[in-house]
């Protein structure tokens, strides 16, 4: 990953030890060592990174707020271990309500750092995790931090030129998050919640993407607006990444030369910093009242247009007769006024 521009102004390491119940410093090495390399490319790949989730202080005093103040404020004073103490209080309780489930936190070591990326001043708390991994020389059990997907836990606190805290991102590699991290460590608050996050995100590419081609392409507007509606209705989570795989990526247009795929992804990952709600959260479908709609033309004068998701197979089914080619559609309804016009 690129490193642009980033000026690690101070950094403190420290080993987050569950089954010994303590924290341990780790010395800044050399920065010509492999170590501080990994170091530096874990608080880049944190400042650059895509996908979080917005959040909003829930008081300036708390613990974590009030340590990121006296150090940014202080030029002599580094951070101690008074954030990574209270990360491994609130693990340690967390651990004690899991433990019976057979599940268990994992271990690795915490990175707080003041830095300045391409000119924008940040607080970057990061988890780095813990991998186990048998040691191809000796064959001994062994552990280390992994190369790949290094970041497991990590939350960017954006200041001002007066260094006050303007924004707050958290990103979380778990599926579902883990509230202790952003609710008892770090007691800071969603910026939008669930409910708001899936309505806004549908509407907003509903109206801001997706109509702006139903001029040039209905069929394409019908078919990508049912997608996005199967979509939002059946995940238990969004990211605009995985969206934008599901419902575009692979999408061959039936108006080829009006439909821009590549177009529309761009248009889409903008949505969120410029609508205002999250690039990542967890879904609520009974929001979701669109309804999935989509016509076929049966004749000149005659298109059969289906408004919501049906049991095709049981409701429709195609005849031949005679050589000729017909639609059998049951229906109570359609029957009583059928019959009632050929009677």
């Amino acid at each position: 990953m690129q490193e642009r521009q980033l000026e690690l102004i101070k950094t403190s390491i420290f080993k987050i030890d569950l089954k010994e119940s303590n924290v341990a410093e780790t010395v800044i090495p050399d920065v010509e060592s492999d170590f501080f390399k990994y170091i530096r490319g874990s608080i880049n790949e944190v400042s650059l990174a895509n996908g979080g989730r917005k959040f909003k202080l829930r008081s300036t005093s708390t613990q974590v707020v009030n340590t990121i103040n006296s150090v940014i404020q202080d030029s002599g004073l580094n951070f101690d271990n008074t954030i990574p103490s209270r990360l491994l209080r609130e693990e340690l309780k967390v651990q004690a309500k899991i433990s019976r489930l057979g599940i268990e936190i994992s271990e690795g070591i915490l990175i707080t750092s003041f830095i300045v990326d391409r000119g924008v001043k940040k607080i970057v708390i990061c988890k780095v995790e813990d991998l186990q991994y048998i040691d191809k020389i000796d064959l001994r059990l062994n552990s280390g931090y992994p190369l790949k997907r290094k970041i497991f836990r990590s939350v960017q606190f954006i200041l001002n030129d007066s260094k006050a805290i303007v924004d707050i991102t958290v990103h979380d590699l778990s599926s579902k998050g883990a509230t202790y991290w952003w609710d008892e460590f770090l007691e800071i608050d969603q910026l939008w919640d669930d409910i708001y996050n899936t309505k806004t995100a549908f509407n907003i590419i509903d109206t801001k993407v997706l109509s702006k081609i139903k001029k040039e392409s209905p069929a394409d507007h019908t078919y990508l607006r049912n997608s996005a509606i199967r979509y939002f209705r059946t995940n238990q989570e969004f990211t605009i990444e995985k969206f934008i795989e599901t419902c575009l990526e692979g999408y061959q247009p039936v108006a080829a030369g009006k439909v821009d795929v590549e177009s529309l992804k761009e248009a889409v990952r903008k949505l969120p910093e410029k609508f205002s709600f999250d690039e990542r959260f967890n879904l609520k479908p009974s929001e979701i009242t669109a309804k999935i709609k989509y016509a076929i033309n049966l004749t000149e004068n005659i298109d059969l247009v289906i408004k919501d998701e049906i049991n095709i197979e049981s409701t429709i089914t195609a005849v031949l007769h005679h050589q000729r080619k017909y639609i059998r559609i049951r229906s109570d309804a359609g029957y009583d006024a059928f019959n009632k016009t050929t009677n």
